[in-house]
Order: structure tokens, then sequence, then C-alpha cells
């Protein structure tokens, strides 16, 4: 049981991410579980109850151990004890608040399978777990202003900042020396702080967005400039900031290549960004 625990945590990590792709959502019918009876016992005797006690404490034991900090609980409903061992459940419900992966911060998130029968088999010759069934996942995160601009303060995403700095240099155009956002209202308003060579005293230029949905993705659109004084071309400007955006700069770290992603909404509301969509686990080729 331990095994497949990890793995369902591992996938969980995977649930978080901001990229997309088509979804399914079929669900398959319950099947190899054991008989009416020896699940009616596993639940009158309590045997199950632990089972589900003892799985969820190790799901959260896994994912808490690829954290670098946040507070996790785990709800998961299984069959019967035999079912559970053998990968077959019938949902998992996993929910985090102020969390940090790997650089990425996110206030709050929640992810539940849709359908109500789930198969992951362990197989023993190859050492592999085997995914029998689509596994359909609704999630919703929230980030908040602070969420960003820690994320912003990341080893990688100053490395981003460094790539786009190095280009910049090449031409000795300009050089960014800061980044922060602020959320107000329905917009994102990013703050840039830059350098011009041969000038000593930096220059902030801030550019206001809103969030929409785009090929799967979630971009800033509807750029335009609170403050220009440089008469800088916002259309320009516009594909560095989605260069540099930083929620696609954690799609890109929590992106999961054995999912499919849909992302449905993504709006600011009381200065939080509020996401929900989809996920899908993909049924393994065997």
């Amino acid at each position: 049981m331990k095994k497949f625990i990890i793995l369902m945590s591992v996938l969980a990590l995977g649930q978080m991410s901001f990229a997309s792709s088509c979804g399914t959502t079929y669900c398959a019918e319950p099947y190899e579980l054991t008989s009416g009876f020896s699940r009616f016992i596993s639940n009158v005797t309590g045997q199950n109850f632990i089972a589900e006690k003892v799985g969820e404490s190790l799901t959260k034991k896994a994912i808490k151990k690829n954290l670098v900090s946040g507070d996790i609980s785990v709800n998961l409903d299984s069959f019967s004890t035999r079912d559970l061992k053998a990968g077959r459940f019938k949902s998992l419900e996993i929910k985090g608040k102020n969390i940090n992966f790997d650089g990425v911060y996110i206030s709050e998130f929640n992810a539940k399978t849709l359908c109500n029968f789930n198969y992951i088999k362990y197989n023993d010759k190859s050492n592999e777990y085997i995914v029998k069934e689509d596994i359909p996942v609704a999630f919703n995160a929230v980030i908040s202003q602070e969420d960003l601009n820690n994320t912003m303060n990341s080893s990688d995403y100053k490395r981003l900042i460094n790539d786009i700095n190095s280009i910049g240099g090449n031409f000795n155009i300009f050089e960014i020396t800061s980044t922060s956002v602020k959320l107000k209202n329905d917009k994102m308003y990013y703050i840039m702080h830059y350098a011009i060579p041969f000038v000593r005293k930096s220059k902030e230029i801030v550019i206001s967005s809103t969030l929409r949905v785009e090929n799967g993705r979630i971009v800033l659109s509807n750029s335009d400039f609170v403050n220009n004084n440089a008469s800088y071309d916002i259309e320009k400007f516009s594909k560095i900031l989605n260069y540099i955006n930083p929620l696609d700069f954690s799609a890109k770290i929590l992106e999961n290549k054995d999912a499919n992603f849909n992302i449905q909404n993504v709006k600011i509301s009381d200065g939080k960004i509020l996401i929900n969509g989809t996920m899908t686990v993909l049924k393994d080729k065997e």
C-alpha cells in the first residue's frame, strides 16, 4: 500500500500545474473488486477505516517530503482494505495551504478525483506503477500577491530575468534590476525597475494587465503602461512580460508530463488570483 500511496502523492503535486491540454472525463465501471461480502466485512469491522487513515497519513508524509513548506490534508475513500492494497479506490482529495514547492508559492489548492472508481496497479516484475484507467481530477488554486512576489524572488525566476538581461546586454539596451507585482481590482500590475547604460539612477515602469486563458495557458492580456516616460512600445514589452509571466513560470516548474490539464477559469478577486480546471492522469499502455 505504501508504494501505491507515494505514487498518488506525486500525482497530487502534478495537479497544481497550470499547463493545459485536452483532457477526458471518462469514468470506467468498477471491476476486479473484492466480493460484496468481503467489502462489507472490511467496513463493519473497521479494517477499511483504519486502512484509509493509514493511507491518508502516508500520502500526507510523502507529499510533505516534496514540499519546502506547507500544510497538507488528505481524504481517501476506499472500497475495502484488500482493494486499497491492490490500488483500487473510490476517491482521493488533497488540500494544501501556504505551499512552497520548489520556489513556487500557492496560498491554497484543492484537488479531487472525479470518478467513483480509480485503479493504479503495482507491477512487481517491472517495479513500476500502471495506471489502469484514466483518472480525471478537478482542481482549484488561490495565489495571492505575496505568493507571486515570493515566487519572483526565487533563484529560478531570477535566472529567467538574467536570461532577458543577457539579451538586452548584448544590444546595450537595458538591464532589469528588480521586479514585483500588485493585484488590484481585476488587474495585475507588473512593476519593473531597470537600468540604462550610462545612466546612474534606475528607472521604473509599471504595466497593467488582465488575465485570460489562451491555448491552455494563463496569459497577460490588454497590457498597458501606467507610466511610460521613455515612450516604449507596449507590444514589444507585452512579449517580454509574457516571457517572464510568473504564472507561466510556475506552470513550467510544476508541469506533469503524464497528465493532461485544462484550465477553465482564471480571475482576480479581492487581491488574489483564482484558478480552476480539470486534469486527467493518463492511462498507461500495457
